[in-house]
């Protein structure tokens, strides 16, 4: 996963490996927030509560969207379970699971079928062919067609530079698709809150969209729930995440709540795309040369 040095907008991906069959999320989100993927406690009274395992959730706030339900949501929230393999404890969400990149360029063939940069726009989304992409990185349909993700990564890894394997990424059609529907929904709903979220724990194991209700931005405050986040058709779960805190790594390890961390989020947002909600200028603040 690659955490940029200062906080910044970033195109945001959760590996399918740890998503239910024919599933993918993909996102906008500021990695900074929580120094990468947020891991949460559960907390009793305000003090952090010993689990065993698996009471642990990944939290990624953001507009994400999500393929099987064909909706955006304001966050993503993956209970963390555990296994043991051969004796290890093996967790099947990892900081790794996230992929985003630190990549201002795509890259295309050229007419004598050598590659080069492209600035990335809508309308070179897309542009790189895998097909030829594969022939040239000397691995065959065969091998392609029964290796993992991991694995033909690594065999991709030999052949070439992982910068150029990031830029060819981003201007392939395979993240294209994905990409647009992302893009679609942010130009077509705008940047207001969406209040929905996806959960994925023991109770949802093929992952679920709920309706939420924030109470900072709710006139009707209920101070009894003891939780900020509403789940009106499920009480259990609006308990369990309203007992999980995070840290808030950008100001100094400040503990926050869901809730928080998805408006804040919706706040930096909304302020650093000024407004806009035109594909292209969110093209342009996701993919962006650091200074």
């Amino acid at each position: 996963m690659y955490i940029p040095s200062k906080r910044s907008l970033r195109l945001v991906e959760i590996q399918e490996s740890v998503l239910p069959e024919d599933e993918w999320l993909i996102g906008v989100s500021d990695l900074g927030y929580f120094q990468g993927v947020g891991y949460s406690m559960p907390l009793v009274n305000g003090e952090e509560e010993v689990n065993e395992p698996g009471n642990l959730y990944a939290f990624l706030p953001g507009l994400f969207y999500c393929s099987s339900q064909q909706t955006s949501v304001d966050a993503v929230l993956i209970e963390v379970t555990h296994k043991s393999i051969s004796g290890v404890m093996l967790p099947s969400f990892r900081p790794e699971d996230v992929r985003t990149f630190g990549v201002s360029e795509g890259i295309v063939f050229d007419e004598s079928g050598q590659m080069k940069p492209i600035e990335i726009t809508v309308d070179t989304l897309g542009s790189f062919a895998v097909e030829s992409f594969l022939k040239d990185s000397g691995i065959n349909d065969e091998t392609f067609s029964y290796k993992r993700e991991i694995q033909i990564a690594a065999h991709l890894a030999e052949k070439i530079p992982l910068s150029e394997l990031k830029n060819a990424y981003v201007s392939s059609s395979f993240l294209q698709d994905r990409l647009t529907k992302l893009l679609d929904d942010i130009e077509f709903y705008g940047l207001k809150p969406r209040m929905r979220i996806y959960v994925r724990n023991r109770e949802h194991p093929h992952g679920t969209v709920f309706d939420v209700k924030y109470r900072g931005l709710d006139s009707d405050i209920d101070f009894y729930t003891g939780t900020s986040l509403r789940i009106p058709k499920d009480i259990e779960l609006e308990k369990a995440l309203g007992n999980l805190s995070f840290s808030k790594m950008v100001d100094s390890g400040v503990e926050i709540d869901v809730e928080r961390a998805v408006l804040d989020m919706l706040l930096y947002i909304r302020f650093e795309l000024e407004g806009s909600v035109a594909r292209q200028e969110v093209l342009k603040h996701l993919f962006e040369e650091e200074v």
